[in-house]
């Protein structure tokens, strides 16, 4: 009997994992289900015929739960998208530096509070205080390079290496901002970091990164662009489409650091892995690379060694994309519920943020749905008496060429940036917000009268004043603004037109001659994306010199030569 017994309980407990097991199937396939309806309708919405495509994978538990493979990697050769076809990942590449850093910060060769200049000597006056958790932290102040490269004239399908941007930025004279003051995303940080990496352990940055992180998770099938041999490697070809067909868009970028990393879906899928495991790194290095970064005010930001550090859909989230030719890439996991999904794409079309949060919606709908109810109802009222102080235009302190403007249409309320409405919602009497992005504007009551604001934002503030409507148009000579003036810190000439009564900025690498309208004073804001603004200045009625202003590239000087 007793023997019997065992043997039913045994079987009683077989039959409960089976039932567990079948449950969790029909779960898994319940799942499937919505996801290929998503996928089958967007690729549905995609131009017909030969395209380019994506790889996607979304793991649960450390298992595949779901991947999908549409499009061809190679147009003219017909070759199909499998998830082991490579692809640059771009910015989320950022992520294999932070976890370098990580690394060598527990073996004893880096100091996160050190000053990089005592690993990098060379570097300019201006970067003597920026620290190695600066660079980490996007608040170093470094002026973005891509940028830097652009107005210097450089096309993006022309070779570029690390060597290059390290020249270009051992040649910058100034900052963005005072390191630690701001959280400012800039490429540059993560090249610095490249080259801090070879310094400590005298090799190749790319060498030390397969030997000590690929090899060790066996990723077998990622290589930093010069390494990678595409034809071996089923690389895709990066494609971007011009209104009428897919082009091919060559990619002989080497930023290694801050991007040119190619990977598949199948080796990211050993990345996401090791993010449960730990096996590469431990508790100690994923505690680092996981902790949010703090400005000098000790103000919180999101972001931390090659990774956003934020929420999708209200769930905790580890998250970087990157874009880079037609090559576009997303990768997220969710440490909670041990969910990853990396999607990689040679379709310059394609917005894998997008298709990451719509993923999140379908994957937990349910706590989703839950909290933005929970989220709506703690909205407050907007106090219309208290709005009507707050209207108008405002323009930030910082970026003349920013102008913010509050308005009500009906029973709404909206803010007007950069040409777009977005609708306000109140926090208090005083402050608003836009569920599009986490900002809050911060208006201040003096005397009865709003008159500034500030802008929050991923730690930082931005001062902004209310614009007097009734200002007085300026007499400017605007011959004695031209001329020919040269920038040591791009080593380039623009030239200063003014041409049937237009002040020009001309380049012999720009395409076309770039128009600047009167702002203030002696500033002025282009209609190019690429310069946001000019101020000019002068000394005894002459005009000696220009600063151009983007958001990442701000006060680069241009001296008169003529």
């Amino acid at each position: 009997m007793m023997k019997k017994r065992k043997i039913g309980t045994l079987g009683l407990g077989l039959m409960i994992i089976v039932s567990l097991i079948q449950c969790k199937t029909a779960q898994d396939k319940e799942m499937k289900s919505p996801l290929d309806a998503y996928f089958e309708q967007m690729e549905g919405t995609l131009s017909e015929g030969d395209m380019p495509g994506y790889s996607i994978i979304i793991t649960k538990k450390n298992s595949v739960l779901y991947q999908r493979n549409f499009g061809f990697a190679d147009l003219d050769k017909k070759t199909p998208i499998t998830e082991t076809t490579i692809f640059d990942i771009a910015s989320a590449g950022k992520q294999f530096t932070g976890m370098a850093i990580a690394l060598l910060e527990e073996q004893g060769k880096i100091n996160i509070n050190d000053k990089i200049i005592k690993y990098l000597p060379d570097l300019s006056e201006a970067m003597s205080d920026i620290t190695v958790y600066q660079l980490v932290h996007h608040t170093s102040g470094i002026r973005d390079w891509p940028t830097l490269f652009a107005l210097k004239g450089w096309q993006p399908e022309k070779p570029l290496s690390l060597d290059d941007i390290y020249d270009i930025l051992k040649k910058q004279e100034s900052l963005n901002f005072t390191p630690g003051t701001e959280f400012s995303y800039s490429n540059s940080n993560y090249n610095l970091l490249a080259k801090i990496v070879e310094a400590v352990t005298d090799t190749s940055f790319e060498s030390w990164v397969h030997d000590n992180i690929f090899v060790p998770i066996g990723m077998e099938n990622t290589y930093f662009v010069k390494d990678s041999n595409l034809e071996k490697n089923i690389a895709a070809n990066s494609y971007y489409f011009d209104g009428n067909k897919y082009l091919p868009f060559a990619n002989n970028l080497n930023a290694y650091g801050s991007s040119s990393l190619m990977s598949s879906t199948a080796d990211m899928l050993k990345w996401l892995t090791n993010f449960n495991s730990k096996i590469l790194g431990g508790n100690d290095a994923f505690n680092k690379i996981t902790q949010k970064g703090n400005l000098n005010n000790s103000k919180t930001i999101d972001y931390a060694y090659g990774l956003y550090l934020t929420e999708i859909k209200d769930r905790k989230a580890y998250y970087h994309d990157g874009a880079w030719g037609g090559y576009r890439s997303g990768i997220v996991y969710f440490p909670e519920e041990n969910v990853g999904v990396v999607i990689l794409s040679n379709n310059g079309t394609l917005n894998p943020k997008k298709i990451i949060y719509d993923i999140a919606d379908i994957l937990f709908g349910d706590k989703t749905e839950k909290k933005t109810k929970e989220s709506v109802s703690t909205e407050q009222e907007i106090n219309d008496e208290f709005f009507t102080l707050c209207a108008g235009k405002y323009q930030q302190v910082d970026d003349k060429n920013c102008y913010l403007t509050f308005f009500k249409e009906g029973d709404e309320y909206f803010i007007n940036m950069y040409d777009k409405n977005y609708k306000l919602y109140a926090k208090s009497d005083s402050v608003f917000f836009v569920k599009e992005a986490k900002a809050e504007f911060v208006f201040h009551l003096r005397n009865g009268k709003v008159n500034s604001h500030a802008l929050e934002q991923n730690g930082n503030s931005y001062l902004a004043l209310r614009v007097e409507e009734d200002k007085k148009e300026v007499n400017i000579n605007y011959n004695k603004l031209t001329g020919i003036f040269y920038s040591s810190e791009l080593d380039v000439n623009y030239e200063i037109k003014y041409e049937n009564e237009q002040l020009l900025i001309h380049c012999r690498v720009f395409p076309e001659d770039k128009i600047l309208e009167h702002s203030e004073d002696l500033s002025f804001k282009s209609n190019s994306g690429l310069i946001q603004s000019i101020s000019f200045f002068e000394e005894n009625g002459a005009i000696t010199s220009f600063a151009i202003n983007n958001p990442r590239a701000k006060k680069i000087k241009f001296k008169k030569t003529n």
